[in-house]
């Protein structure tokens, strides 16, 4: 489709996060080049607390219907995004001689490497770098593919609910964008990498960003869903109060990996520190292994300080902890930081102290998929 042009209007969209728990969405208003928070809400998906598992489509509608009257959205518009589950990104060094090997040889590559079947594939591929010439001409290539029945599933969700889906983005590459809004500490030189890690549910996105592009990414099988384990188990109650126990206002993770939080009027404490640990040396190794795609101490691969988001990253003293551990955590993000918002709308009042949970709606929402028209049904592979 060609690109039209932008027209220069107010315009509404919301960011829609669909977790394995909760659904968190974003409303924005685009007024030319401004954009403005007009409100922000999250909601639980009934029953998926006590299964853990993929709540089913008409309980995943029914919290869309809630999220919209507790929020107060306006518009239908909607930008949804892709877990990391249902994605696959690789980087290669190809040699090609042309344009359509390159293109050949980029596409069979993600089709081998995907969790899902290669007719079920949308495939998309960037050149980051490129050296040499003719024959010789070797590209760093970043590779991008997504399940086209996942995206077909999440647009179907959407008109359910009475939505009107603009896009379907990648998750992670919107979390990327939300990172990339933020003023936070000036780069020690130009290209320096900076290193962003989502802390979801079921898994931890470790990200690696230079200019504001994505170089690295890695998910690991590891998140919030395993200290609510840990605190159900030690405290032999159920999943749905071990979630409680682990988000209530009193909760805690100590420096050495104590989680001291409370149940029936009394302070508990479980030891977390396996889990802390084993995060930190996740993390570590993602960053370990992104530094060794470059000369040893070239200043290319040189990652400083971590920022932290996803719900995870809610849980008080996190962040300390992990810096125990050999993690230099610089801080949790606020995705709102910077945005004005919309006297007329909800808001964000009701979502300030967990704002680190929002990182991919806000991401998703302040996108531009223009070009892609509204109602697509083809994802928006953001390489």
């Amino acid at each position: 489709m060609p690109r039209r042009e932008r027209i220069r209007e107010i315009s509404h969209k919301v960011g829609l996060d669909i977790g394995s728990h909760r659904i968190k969405g974003v409303e924005i208003i685009e007024r030319g080049s401004e954009i403005v928070i007009r409100s922000a809400g999250s909601v639980a998906i009934p029953s998926s607390e006590a299964n853990r598992g993929a709540a089913n489509t008409a309980s995943v509608v029914q919290a869309i219907q809630n999220l919209w009257a507790s929020a107060e959205f306006e518009t239908d518009k909607v930008v949804m995004g892709l877990p990391p589950e249902v994605t696959y990104i690789k980087w290669l060094h190809l040699e090609k001689s042309g344009e359509d090997e390159l293109d050949g040889i980029a596409r069979a590559a993600a089709a081998r490497g995907a969790p899902f079947p290669a007719e079920d594939a949308v495939i998309d591929y960037r050149i980051l770098s490129s050296r040499g010439a003719g024959s010789h001409e070797v590209h760093f290539v970043m590779l991008v593919a997504a399940s086209s029945s996942a995206v077909d599933g999440l647009l179907d969700t959407a008109e359910r609910a009475g939505l009107a889906p603009v896009a379907v983005d990648i998750g992670t590459v919107a979390a990327v964008r939300s990172f990339e809004t933020q003023k936070g500490a000036a780069p020690l030189w130009s290209g320096q990498p900076r290193a962003h890690c989502v802390i979801g549910a079921k898994g931890t996105t470790i990200a690696v960003v230079r200019g504001g592009a994505l170089e690295f990414v890695r998910t690991v099988p590891f998140g919030g869903n395993d200290f609510t384990q840990c605190i159900a188990e030690a405290a032999e109650v159920d999943w749905a109060v071990a979630d409680r126990m682990k988000t209530s206002p009193d909760a805690k993770l100590t420096e050495d990996g104590v989680m001291v939080t409370s149940h029936n009027n009394a302070e508990i404490r479980i030891p977390c520190g396996n889990l802390l640990s084993r995060l930190a040396r996740e993390m570590v190794r993602s960053l370990r292994f992104f530094s060794s795609q470059f000369a040893e101490a070239s200043y290319l691969g040189m990652i400083g300080t971590v920022t932290l988001s996803g719900g995870g990253a809610l849980l008080r003293g996190i962040d300390t902890a992990l810096q125990q551990r050999g993690i230099e955590v610089r801080s949790v993000i606020n995705p709102f930081a910077g945005f004005p918002v919309d006297s007329d709308g909800c808001g964000i009042r009701r979502v300030e102290d967990s704002a680190a949970a929002y990182t991919t709606a806000v991401g998703l929402a302040i996108g531009d998929y223009w070009g892609h028209g509204i109602g697509t049904r083809e994802a928006e592979i953001a390489a």
